[in-house]
């Protein structure tokens, strides 16, 4: 029997494979070394920086009644949610996706079941829904070939105030410099004043 993790691994290859393929490599994808922050893939076009962060689920079986099921635990109580940030449930049957479901971050939390985390600690959403019948999460569905085309629309749906989610700490600090100085001086701060500019 699979591990969770070898379940979770295996649902993420399969996506990323999916997404190059279906969108006919369009799509760029990019894995971070880690992925504390609920990002397993980011996703952007090909050529430009990555517009998408994206946590994939993986169901390989479904319940009595017909539904794959997915969570996602949040310890510190607090369900990340942004505009750029995408959740990805995908259903494997016969080591391959059958239907996948990409759902923006708000758009999740809004429908998931809501409850208490392992041992009542923060709290966990769990998603439940029919790959065939129509229920709350239909609007989200779609085929292995529709995988690339729908992230196209959603990247293509963001608001232009919104960029992807950003990484606290992280900046590039610029010494504004006299008129005749060098202007290639990087230094970093940690509390820009007047004469630094912060770009984020």
């Amino acid at each position: 029997m699979l591990t969770a993790t070898q379940r979770g691994t295996a649902g993420e290859e399969l996506f990323t494979a999916c997404v190059t393929l279906t969108s006919n490599g369009d799509l760029e994808l990019f894995r971070p070394t880690t992925d504390d922050d609920h990002t397993d893939v980011t996703i952007g076009k090909r050529g430009m920086v990555p517009a998408l962060a994206i946590q994939v689920k993986t169901a390989l079986s479904l319940t009595i009644k017909g539904f794959a099921v997915a969570r996602m635990a949040f310890p510190e109580g607090k369900a990340r949610q942004h505009p750029a940030f995408v959740y990805a449930i995908v259903f494997v049957r016969n080591a391959a996706i059958e239907s996948a479901w990409i759902v923006p971050s708000a758009d999740f939390n809004r429908l998931a079941y809501r409850g208490a985390g392992r041992r009542g600690k923060g709290i966990e959403l769990q998603f439940m829904a029919s790959p065939t019948r129509t229920d709350k999460w239909s609007g989200f569905r779609c085929a292995r070939l529709e995988v690339g085309p729908r992230l196209l629309q959603v990247i293509a749906g963001l608001p232009a105030s919104a960029p992807p989610p950003r990484l606290e700490g992280l900046g590039l600090v610029l010494r504004r410099t006299p008129p005749g100085r060098d202007r290639s001086v990087v230094r970093k701060s940690k509390q820009p004043d007047r004469r630094v500019d912060v770009l984020r």
